[in-house]
């Protein structure tokens, strides 16, 4: 076909992802992107021919997005709170859940008193650098084992002009000269025989390191546990994410660290629990 308009060229796209597990709004993603437009740019451009060039690179990204790479690896890119944050295969995508951790965390310290905070397993950065910019008299330091994963998060901070300390670091490991006053965390939680209920594009593409955890998802959380008394301050708070099945583990593995801990979760629409906040009382 000679080059198409915009319109032609996403309906192209649709007819070639229609009928598989795949985002359908992912051609129109991919070609804001690409483009830096936002949806009102995209209508007003839909009736305008690509230009060869852009039309070629639109067939390579749409037989990426057929072999199930995630959009935002393709473009390089993905929306997180408001902001653009750079993505690669070293960092796991940013996720809707995850915003609203950050949201919950800003709810619950409304206040720009400064706090030390750690982001801990940052991934891209996208939890420490929200919380920087919207709170920016915290000291914030965001962790990872990943150099990779690092180097991201840290063009990311560049970017957005948030100023962050970076530590590379198997959970608490580097960071044992440092005190906190708050932990947040979306650490691996997902349990090695949960791959069968996970989407290809995660199991395919996403960083095993940042999916994955022994002991029925909860080794992180386990290994946490044993140094946190270390880095958090008495009466320091911690918020993280956590898998669906684990309500009842989390629960009873902050009490038998904490047993004056204070515990709240939240739960998704069909009432899982996906994030706790816990409070670590004298």
């Amino acid at each position: 076909m000679s080059n198409p308009t915009y319109q032609e060229a996403l309906n192209w796209a649709y007819s070639h992802i229609q009928g598989k597990k795949i985002d359908v709004t992912a051609p129109e993603f991919i070609l804001s992107q690409r483009h830096g437009w936002s949806t009102t740019d995209l209508l007003l451009q839909r009736k305008k021919t690509m230009q060869e060039e852009e039309w070629q690179l639109f067939q390579s990204d749409i037989a990426r997005l057929n072999q199930f790479e995630p959009a935002q690896y393709i473009v390089g890119k993905a929306p997180f709170y408001g902001r653009t944050f750079n993505v690669s295969p070293s960092v796991l995508i940013p996720e809707s859940e995850t915003e609203e951790l950050v949201d919950w965390v800003l709810t619950e310290f409304q206040n720009d008193r400064p706090l030390r905070v750690l982001d801990l397993g940052t991934g891209s950065g996208v939890i420490g650098i929200s919380l920087k910019l919207e709170r920016p008299n915290w000291r914030v330091t965001a962790s990872d084992i990943s150099a990779a994963a690092l180097t991201v998060a840290k063009q990311n901070a560049t970017n957005l002009a948030a100023e962050i300390e970076f530590v590379e670091s198997n959970i608490f490991n580097n960071l044992l000269d440092h005190q906190f006053d708050l932990i947040v965390t979306n650490p691996p939680y997902i349990a090695v025989d949960e791959t069968a209920q996970m989407d290809p594009q995660v199991i395919q593409y996403e960083p095993q390191l940042a999916l994955f955890a022994d002991q029925q998802g909860m080794g992180f959380y386990q290994q946490m546990m044993t140094q946190i008394d270390s880095v958090l301050n008495v009466n320091g708070h911690l918020f993280g994410e956590t898998g669906y099945k684990q309500e009842s583990l989390i629960t009873e593995l902050i009490k038998n660290k904490n047993r004056n801990a204070k515990f709240e979760t939240r739960h998704d629409i069909s009432g899982k629990m996906r994030m706790f906040h816990a409070w670590m009382l004298s």
